[in-house]
């Protein structure tokens, strides 16, 4: 029995080690590119627009082959879309390096949109069907700590890579990377389960107007509005910091990025406390909503807090850990109202919030430093973090009062 309880234990650990590297990758090579936009403006004279709209093609592909991808999980399961994702998104990158123009940029944009759409619907229903359930909030917790190590890592490895050796050189070894990491993740994953074997066993047919019906139900579309806002709450303090300070306080530009590294650290360490605390509990979409509210509160902080670095490092710090506390809990709210057979398709269609909010609230906040208003871009934030809160409470609720 001991031996049985271990060899669970160890099972487990490999799944979710596996899945958060797969999960840092995503977000590394999302970040890969754009710290070296200085590098490629100067050798190529790519222009800074041009070079943005690079992000915008990858964004928006993922965004459209999301849900699709989620339901091509179900049906031929999560592993061998996850580690395609895992080598395409490799092999793109160190093409950005290799193919010349940027026609070329623009085409790899989109095959890396593509590529990056499957890590939301593979990871979650790997982790759903192939972890025991008393330790899949600490699972949820290391895939997004994955997700944000990659992010923290990106900047810093990237552009040092490109001062040393040059951008293409530096892009070509970052991709070379993941392409090594995928053959080592495809040996230690043989025997992952997903939601396509819960589908095969239960013999579950495909049903497309059932799989509507579940995506458009209340659950799922609060789910939606709560990834959205979440999102947009997160684009003020992490994005938007250094250029608010800057303009309401003459805080300089290096001390204000200071404030968002300290709240990133305080999220990956929200991130690691609350995956285990969310095994502990029995209300998750409760402690979700306690969480997202105070992190509201204190974002509403970063704008009415006096101007003195020891203040702010603090309400920062704070803001970011509860942000990072609640999303263990979230995800085994959202687990909770995605069939076994059909975990793929829901997760890939409420994280498609996420898309949608990343893409329009920055437009908001721009709009509010030109128009003299920056204590409102964490005014805004603050609201939208206390709807995110609200969100994922209703949707749990519904689903609950629908099950």
């Amino acid at each position: 029995m001991q031996s049985a309880v271990l060899t669970d234990t160890r099972r487990d650990v490999r799944v979710m080690s596996v899945v958060g590297v797969c999960h840092f990758l995503s977000h590394f090579y999302q970040l890969a590119l754009p710290p070296l936009f200085v590098l490629m403006h100067q050798t190529e004279g790519y222009s800074y627009e041009s070079l943005a709209l690079l992000i915008t093609v990858l964004y928006a592909t993922s965004f459209c082959f999301q849900i699709p991808v989620g339901f091509f999980v179900d049906r031929f399961g999560a592993r061998t879309i996850l580690m395609a994702g895992v080598a395409v998104l490799s092999g793109t990158t160190m093409l950005y390096g290799i193919l010349p123009g940027y026609a070329s940029l623009v085409g790899l944009a989109v095959v890396a949109g593509a590529a990056n759409s499957v890590f939301h619907p593979a990871d979650y229903s790997i982790l759903n069907a192939s972890i025991s359930k008393p330790r899949l909030g600490r699972a949820f917790s290391v895939h997004n700590f994955g997700g944000f190590l990659g992010y923290a890592l990106a900047p810093v490895l990237v552009s040092g890579m490109g001062e040393l050796w040059g951008w293409r050189t530096a892009i070509v070894i970052a991709g070379s990377f993941g392409l090594i990491t995928v053959f080592a993740a495809i040996l230690l994953s043989r025997d992952f389960r997903d939601s396509s074997h819960t589908r095969r066993e239960t013999e579950t047919k495909s049903d497309l107007k059932a799989d509507l019906r579940l995506l458009f139900s209340a659950p799922a579309l609060l789910c939606v509005m709560f990834f959205a806002f979440l999102a947009g709450g997160q684009m003020g303090p992490q994005f938007f910091t250094d250029k608010v300070y800057y303009v309401m306080h003459q805080i300089p530009v290096v001390l204000g990025n200071s404030f968002i590294t300290v709240y990133v650290f305080g999220i990956a360490g929200g991130i690691l406390v609350g995956g285990y605390v969310a095994d502990k509990v029995a209300s998750h979409m409760r402690l979700a909503f306690w969480t997202f509210l105070l992190s509201g509160v204190f974002t509403f902080g970063m704008a009415i807090a006096p101007p003195e670095a020891g203040i702010l490092y603090a309400v920062f710090a704070v803001a970011g850990f509860f942000f990072g506390f609640g999303f263990s809990s979230r995800d085994l709210v959202v687990s909770s109202l995605a069939p076994p057979e059909s975990s793929g398709k829901v997760f890939g269609f409420v994280f498609s919030g996420l898309d949608i909010g990343a893409a329009s609230v920055p437009i908001v906040f721009g709009y509010m430093l030109g128009a003299g208003l920056e204590a409102w871009v964490f005014y805004v934030a603050s609201v939208l973090l206390v709807g995110a809160g609200i969100s994922v409470y209703a949707a749990g609720t519904s689903a609950f009062k629908r099950s």
